[in-house]
């Protein structure tokens, strides 16, 4: 693999300027200026590689849910058992790094924003795509999508990311009354009741 040129570094090193700022300061005061400070440029620096701020919030969503992805899918690698893939595919979805102090708190941070930024909006419209993506290809891969239709296979994965961030926001809030490990193990569960269900009795 080639040598990053100039601008991808200069871009890489903007975004974790950003990512800096958010750890610091929060994303609302993360302003240019700070981010600039932050990156170790100046701040007109900054609009030669971005558009605006918004750009480069969209580019560390992006490059979060990527490396989240690239970490699910090097976890799974390692097996070849398609009981276990799908075992330890759903464990990820419920454990670290998914569900860890620096994960939560980077969304929670960006996630007020997608409520006024049409641009960060896209970026999390893009981040359950990619995320259904990666669980719709876990339940194809381990079989348990065999016989459902392409629709139900795409609403189950969505129930999945839906009930993965109801655990999150449970953990976040009251995790001394939550179990992850249990809610893994549960969630296992009511896959294979549905699966047999829809899958194999319907």
């Amino acid at each position: 693999m080639g040598r990053k040129s100039l601008a991808e570094e200069r871009r890489a090193q903007i975004i974790e300027g950003l990512s800096r700022c958010i750890s610091k300061y929060g994303l609302k005061r993360a302003s240019v200026k700070k981010i600039a400070e932050e990156a170790g440029v100046l701040p007109s620096i900054l609009h030669h590689y971005f558009k605006d701020r918004d750009e480069i919030i969209d580019e560390l969503v992006r490059q979060v849910v990527d490396d989240l992805a690239d970490r699910c899918a090097a976890q799974l690698r390692a097996h070849t058992s398609p009981k276990t893939r799908f075992d330890k595919g759903v464990d990820f979805l419920f454990g670290p790094p998914l569900l860890s102090e620096d994960t939560i708190a980077f969304f929670n941070e960006v996630w007020p924003e997608a409520s006024r930024k049409p641009r960060v909006r896209e970026s999390f419209t893009r981040l359950y795509r990619r995320f259904r993506e990666v669980v719709l290809e876990l339940l194809n891969e381990t079989g348990k999508s065999r016989g459902l239709s392409p629709t139900d296979a795409k609403d189950l994965a969505s129930m999945i990311i839906a009930i993965h961030d109801g655990v999150e926001q449970q953990w976040t809030f009251d995790r001394d009354n939550l179990s992850l490990k249990r809610m893994a193990r549960m969630t296992k569960q009511m896959l294979e009741l549905y699966v047999k269900d829809k899958g194999y009795a319907g």
